[in-house]
């Protein structure tokens, strides 16, 4: 679905914040792509649109190069961003007015505005707040109807850059849990970008970056095996792998893929139950 071949970009001739990235992207598949301040990660986020164009290097989308200005629209089409502040995602005084702003503005016919505009509020859980103005919702709800609008567009890939930085555990967790179900049970393709190790669990794979490069590539559990290599790229393993770890470190034997508060108690049990 996307392909990065060795992709360089600079914003200025002191600041490189990409340094030769090669990264696929398959069709159904839910990417996160996690790393400190500075590694470059919005960056390659914003390439994936056409919203920045690589220095060297090419960007494909279904087989579409970025550089080329003629496809740019089907690009964006394509591929639909969420960013870090809502806020500055929402542009109407009403929720379904705003989660239809952009199929208007692609002159879709009002009648199938209607329609998308009541699935993709369906999808995220906020039908009941339609009438709503946005500025009376919470930050989760915020986000989960700036996802809405992006769902409306009918886009094949969802690029989530830090959408859940600013909302607190309640609303990351409602954003989070609104897109798996997208990528589970839609078969959507999801690049999120976060800085949260404990966000990638739920990732079908996952890519580390630090200073522009990506450094490693894998499964959540394989990339969270590694907790002292993280450490020096400025991560830091989830607290259940952490927690694992300690106890594994008593002489606990616990599964090393298990990752998850629900995979740490499911191998927990027997072994309390024979004490």
């Amino acid at each position: 679905m996307i392909e990065l071949k060795n992709v360089t970009y600079s914003y200025n001739e002191n600041e490189t914040a990409l340094r030769g990235v090669s990264l696929s992207v398959k069709k159904g598949e839910f990417l996160a792509i996690v790393g400190h301040n500075g590694s470059g990660k919005s960056t390659l986020a914003k390439l994936l649109n056409a919203l920045l164009i690589p220095k060297t290097g090419d960007v494909l989308v279904d087989g579409m190069n970025t550089r080329d200005e003629s496809v740019t629209l089907a690009i964006r089409q394509k591929v639909g961003m969420v960013f870090q502040n809502p806020d500055n995602q929402l542009v109407t005084t009403i929720v379904e007015e705003d989660v239809g702003f952009g199929p208007e503005n692609l002159g879709i016919p009002p009648e199938e505005i209607r329609k998308r505009v009541d699935r993709a509020l369906e999808t995220v859980g906020m039908s009941k707040y339609a009438r709503f103005a946005p500025h009376t919702l919470s930050g989760g709800q915020k986000q989960r109807i700036a996802i809405a609008g992006m769902l409306a567009m009918q886009p094949e890939v969802l690029v989530l850059d830090e959408a859940t930085a600013m909302l607190d555990p309640s609303g990351r967790r409602e954003v989070l849990d609104n897109v798996a179900k997208l990528n589970r049970e839609q078969g959507m393709t999801v690049v999120m970008i976060t800085q949260y190790m404990e966000e990638t669990v739920i990732a079908d794979r996952v890519a580390v970056m630090a200073k522009g490069l990506i450094e490693m590539t894998g499964k959540p559990a394989d990339i969270l095996k590694n907790s002292a290599r993280l450490r020096e790229l400025g991560l830091d393993a989830p607290a259940m792998v952490l927690l694992r770890d300690a106890l594994m470190l008593e002489g606990v034997r616990l599964p090393c893929d298990a990752i998850t508060v629900e995979e740490i108690a499911k191998a927990l049990c027997p072994l309390l139950s024979a004490v």
